[in-house]
């Protein structure tokens, strides 16, 4: 399968969001979600990418966008904060995540910036996985969130082009 990754100009990642949404509500109160909009994560100070494939399947016609992955440049602080990574269920299992979080994590290191923190859920053992396998290490919480029993927060220092 042949997938490209690049920038979400408009609306191309909308259902995989609504997809994600519904995901995270059947998993975690609303008030353990921090989900993030579309819009916000095409503005400034932000990079949204997405995984396109050419093969069409039942899941996907051509062109479609089957997962995405987004990154909030902080400068200031010294971190990007990676959100919604996400790959519609039909296309799970082909190393999609991992790339978009490769390609995530050079486009922070584009910005300048060397560190990458996230916040999720703890009952997203696959996901834990991945990012522990790319060097996430758990830290305290950061930025503007509290503690949560239902949240997780990693952070991977050292971010450089050669990862």
């Amino acid at each position: 399968m042949q997938v490209s990754v690049k920038p979400i100009a408009g609306d191309e990642a909308d259902h995989l969001l609504v997809q994600s949404d519904r995901y995270m509500a059947a998993l975690y109160p609303a008030e353990s979600n921090h989900l993030v909009s579309s819009a916000s994560l095409r503005g400034r100070h932000a990079l949204f990418l997405g995984a396109f494939t050419d093969q069409g399947t039942r899941s996907a016609t051509a062109n479609t966008c089957i997962g995405c992955v987004a990154a909030r440049f902080y400068q200031a602080p010294g971190y990007a904060e990676i959100k919604r990574l996400f790959v519609d269920e039909g296309y799970r299992g082909h190393s999609i995540a991992r790339t978009l979080m490769v390609a995530i994590e050079e486009g922070i290191v584009a910005e300048g910036i060397n560190c990458a923190r996230l916040e999720m859920g703890i009952y997203q053992p696959e996901a834990t996985a991945l990012y522990q396998s790319m060097g996430y290490r758990v830290i305290a919480p950061f930025g503007d969130y509290q503690l949560d029993p239902l949240s997780q927060f990693l952070e991977k220092k050292g971010l450089s082009i050669d990862d």
